[in-house]
């Protein structure tokens, strides 16, 4: 095959476009980071690469809602903290003045603070995270509790499951409906925390140490029933925390991954820029002569 200066020029040219397309990547290396910035960098990493990120992707969403959900539960912990306290007052009050030591006028102050026991009972009760009631089951948006002025409180809410998707085929329940841990409706042996708070005031107003003794037996109930429901609550809060430390182990791993698949050496990648940068400099000067002999032998 016979060299022409023609040839010799194309040939020069076409190195150069490599070389120049070798650098122009290589410097999308350095500059991104990445060993991966296109598909036909690497189609099998590229692959790999859109797997791991689709599996962070849902490890973070799952770690939002078990975030959503812990908030529920913490705060429907506390309230039940507070309402625990509250049933354990009335009963501590409904002993004393079940005895002889007390009369008419420390039973008729007491009632009074049974009034105020129930009312903060039933603020608890209405308690909100957000815009959303958290006892109201599915009626978030409504006060699950109202009471009449006789004390005769009523249930508005409904018993609807809140649940949250903590990973693939788990779903966790992160609410407790006020038919459960109120008036006990929803339980076998349930009792109604407002009638009981009720009738111990009643007993109190009417100076009847029966009826007061009577509620005494019904406050534990009451109380076994919020212990009860806190305890089911902190297991729950237990299970989000295993889940949730679950997936942080697993998305670390999966970023390793993703990290060795589709990040860049960047030493060797700089390394490799300066020598592609040398190559460079060197065919454009070949070049440079090449096509200027070629031009000469052309006017001579």
């Amino acid at each position: 095959m016979r060299v022409t200066n023609q040839l010799m020029a194309n040939n020069v040219t076409s190195n150069l476009f490599k070389i120049t397309e070798q650098l122009l990547d290589t410097q999308n290396m350095v500059s991104s980071g990445k060993r991966i910035n296109k598909p036909s960098d690497d189609p099998v990493g590229t692959g790999q690469v859109l797997d791991y990120r689709k599996t962070i992707s849902s490890i973070n969403q799952y770690t939002r809602n078990i975030d959503q959900g812990e908030a529920q539960l913490n705060v429907t912990d506390s309230t039940l903290g507070e309402v625990e306290n509250l049933i354990m007052r009335a009963k501590e009050l409904a002993l004393f003045q079940a005895t002889a030591t007390a009369n008419q006028e420390t039973r008729e102050i007491t009632a009074e603070e049974v009034k105020g026991i129930y009312d903060h009972v039933l603020q608890l009760a209405n308690t909100k995270l957000g815009n959303n009631y958290i006892f109201a089951g599915y009626k978030i948006d409504t006060p699950p509790f109202s009471r009449s002025e006789d004390y005769v409180a009523s249930y508005q809410g409904d018993d609807g499951e809140i649940k949250i998707i903590a990973g693939e085929n788990v779903n966790v329940k992160i609410n407790m409906n006020g038919d459960e841990v109120f008036t006990g409706e929803a339980l076998a042996d349930g009792v109604n925390v407002f009638n009981i708070l009720k009738e111990l005031k009643v007993g109190l107003e009417s100076n009847d140490t029966t009826a007061i003794s009577d509620q005494i037996e019904s406050l534990d109930k009451a109380l076994d029933q919020v212990l009860t429901a806190r305890t089911e609550t902190g297991a729950k809060l237990n299970q989000l925390e295993t889940t949730k430390n679950h997936w942080a182990d697993f998305k670390l791993n999966f970023e390793t991954m993703l990290s060795e698949t589709e990040d860049a050496d960047i030493i060797k990648v700089i390394t490799d820029l300066l020598s592609q940068e040398t190559a460079y400099q060197a065919s454009l000067s070949s070049a440079a002569k090449i096509i200027q002999t070629s031009l000469l032998d052309f006017l001579g």
